[in-house]
């Protein structure tokens, strides 16, 4: 028998003040380390108070055992604490594997409804200009307006870049600014709070103020 089953063996006679000063310390050591032993303590702590209700002469027969019998009595109190641990870790495994089971059966039945569900409708469009810059855009209507997924090729190198939207009312507003890239390449998501049908003209400017592209969506 190793050391931590000895001393899970005393548990009991620690829980009713069984244990001299010095083999109390020591047990004290291992519980401090041992969460078997800290659940099993935490189950038996109301033992004393349950014997203490006791009538005095029950509650002296209980106390009257030899060292011995008192050990074997404790002995098999946690045994059988650590039996009902287990049957209650069967049932929970088993309750784990039916809801595992459950959701699988209910993913594989949900997955393809969730497939089919319709994508936001968008719009695409190209905007180009001389020297190859080219930047596509896609409109996908959102509930709180729109989505704007850009990605530009053949960009300028250097200064701030922004994207602008009118809409068809003549209110025109910045929606996104970025850092050019080296290698003139650019991808974002913007988003303005303008409904897709109200936008009339989306724009690519540069840090100056001055029209890159422009695509007319209506």
């Amino acid at each position: 028998m190793n050391t931590s089953e000895e001393q899970h063996q005393l548990l009991g006679l620690y829980i009713l003040g069984g244990l001299d000063r010095h083999e109390r310390a020591a047990f004290e050591e291992h519980l401090a380390d041992c969460l078997e032993c800290r659940r099993d303590a935490a189950e038996l702590e109301s033992l004393p108070d349950l014997l203490d209700a006791l009538p005095r002469g029950a509650a002296l027969d209980l106390e009257s055992p030899p060292p011995q019998e008192l050990e074997e009595r404790t002995r098999e109190l946690v045994d059988e604490l650590a039996l009902r641990r287990r049957k209650e870790r069967r049932r929970w495994t088993g309750l784990v594997a039916a809801v595992a089971g459950v959701c699988l059966v209910a993913g594989a039945s949900v997955g393809p409804l969730l497939a089919q569900q319709p994508q936001p409708p968008s719009d695409t469009y190209t905007m180009t200009a001389d020297g190859g810059l080219q930047v596509e855009l896609a409109l996908v209507h959102k509930t709180w307006g729109t989505e704007m997924d850009v990605a530009g090729e053949k960009l300028p190198q250097d200064g701030i870049l922004t994207l602008w939207v009118t809409g068809k009312s003549g209110y025109t507003y910045q929606v996104a600014s970025w850092q050019a890239t080296p290698a003139g390449r650019a991808t974002l998501t913007a988003s303005c709070a303008m409904d897709t049908d109200e936008i009339a003209l989306v724009e690519l400017r540069n840090d100056a103020d001055a029209t890159l592209a422009a695509v007319t969506t209506n």
